[in-house]
């Protein structure tokens, strides 16, 4: 008899959402919030040259940002929402457009994700495993990974997560016109702000590649990108701890 498993209460749609109303401060470790900032990025060099996008307009300065971002091959996106009593954690690394693994929490909930092509690779905690399937589903999975893809329905919100610009694609497409801000540092990272409304930032870097460094939606919430073309090798788990997710069809 296939066992059955509720839709999962992934917080990924909520990210969507807030991220431009919320976004988070770096998190190394779900609860724990990073003590350092982070090294610039290795494009992003002490040494590097300015880009020229501080003298641009803010349309201008996005178009580039984006362009730039959607271009590097490597990156890692980190970071915590609040909403409410909702807190999620978030921190994943990406390879090319198609490849990610990170992981994201929200209370006692915690899922690591791996993506290569259209599949998707979950392992949950016992925590996350009973709140879509009871204590059936946690004897089945737990310690191990359960493969979908990012075509399963009932896997899509969290498969969301695996997709590098996702978040900004959604600040950009939201309502309201950004304007240029001040300029500063995002990481250690020389950077000029675009900001919409009050607490709304897009952080941009201003010297190496323009990258997008930072988004941040108010106190408590923001993603940061980092670890520019820093390599990461994502491969898929061991056959002998994946759970075909037809099994649940």
């Amino acid at each position: 008899m296939a066992q059955h498993l509720s839709r999962p209460h992934a917080p990924a749609a909520l990210v969507l959402v807030l991220v431009f109303a919320t976004a988070c401060g770096p998190a190394e470790e779900a609860g724990t919030a990073s003590k350092t900032a982070p090294a610039p990025s290795p494009s992003v060099s002490a040494t590097a040259t300015a880009n020229g996008v501080a003298r641009l307009r803010a349309g201008q300065i996005l178009r580039r940002a984006r362009e730039a971002t959607t271009a590097a091959r490597y990156l890692r996106m980190r970071g915590r929402i609040e909403d409410g009593k909702d807190k999620i954690a978030i921190d994943f690394r990406y390879a090319g457009k198609t490849k990610a693994t990170g992981w994201f929490q929200t209370g006692r909930q915690r899922v690591e994700i791996t993506r290569i092509g259209g599949d998707i690779y979950l392992k949950g905690n016992d925590p996350f495993w009973k709140s879509i399937g009871g204590k059936a589903a946690v004897q089945l999975l737990s310690g191990k990974y359960l493969k979908t893809t990012t075509k399963t329905p009932d896997f899509k919100d969290i498969g969301v997560f695996t997709e590098r610009t996702g978040l900004l694609n959604e600040a950009l497409k939201a309502p309201g016109t950004w304007k240029k801000g001040e300029t500063g540092t995002a990481g250690g990272t020389p950077a000029v702000s675009l900001t919409r409304a009050p607490g709304e930032t897009i952080r941009v870097a201003t010297q190496g590649e323009p990258y997008v460094l930072a988004l941040t939606g108010g106190p408590g919430n923001g993603v940061e990108y980092l670890a520019y073309e820093e390599p990461v090798d994502v491969r898929r788990p061991p056959a002998g701890t994946v759970v075909d997710g037809d099994a649940f069809k």
